[in-house]
């Protein structure tokens, strides 16, 4: 990788291994190596990175009034408050998830309505039928509600496996280029998901199970079978 320092002079740097950055773009050479490269006796060091034992907001305040009134320090800054000010920032996109789960379960909701209301509509002769031969309403129910159970199943499974692409897609969209954002998911992610689809699934059935309970009977009697 060619690498130029302050005065503008450029220099070929072999990489010898590559660490993940989340926050900005570092290039890590030993002072040693940094002599060899530009032909100069030692770096000349301009920042100091320190760690402290506590990292209370009081005690960054005495710091940060203290060394910045030296002269030779042209600025401080704090890894918790960089940090922070990047929670903050993250924190708005909460609205905009919120936002989207509750448009993902209605448009679920509607979806298992429109095809549980087709699929009763369609066969208000075959369950009436069935009705009459004396099955239960709750065993009405199941026969009715089996298949939707298996859609939900199967859905849930294929959307996982889509969202997880989806997921990849958006993070490295988003991303900029000081800023990289973690493509990590939690295994209680994909258990959330699934069981919010399936609890949609359970509120369809169950609002729709007055309907079925309200067919009438006599319907059996136009079929023409």
């Amino acid at each position: 990788v060619i690498v130029t320092n302050k005065a503008g002079e450029e220099r070929d740097a072999y990489i010898s291994d590559i660490t993940e950055m989340y926050v900005g773009h570092y290039i890590y050479m030993t002072d040693s190596y940094y002599a060899g490269l530009f032909e100069e006796d030692a770096p000349l060091y301009n920042r100091v990175l320190a760690k402290l034992t506590d990292d209370g907001t009081e005690t960054e305040s005495l710091l940060g009034e203290k060394y910045t009134g030296y002269a030779a320090v042209k600025s401080e800054s704090f890894i918790k408050a960089d940090l922070d000010k990047f929670k903050n920032m993250i924190k708005s996109l909460d609205l905009v998830t919120y936002v989207l789960i509750i448009s993902a379960g209605l448009l679920a909701f509607v979806v298992l309505y429109n095809l549980t209301n087709v699929n009763i509509s369609e066969r208000v002769r075959e369950i009436a039928t069935i009705k009459v031969l004396g099955f239960y309403d709750p065993e009405v129910g199941a026969y009715v509600y089996r298949e939707n159970v298996f859609i939900t199943l199967i859905g849930g499974v294929a959307g996982l496996l889509l969202g997880v692409a989806l997921h990849s897609f958006i993070m490295k969209t988003i991303e900029m280029d000081g800023v990289m954002f973690g493509n990590a998911k939690n295994i209680s992610s994909y258990f959330m998901a699934y069981g919010l689809t399936l609890l949609f699934s359970v509120l369809v059935n169950l609002f729709m199970y007055k309907k079925l309970k309200n067919i009438p009977m006599v319907e059996s009697l136009k079929s023409v079978e």
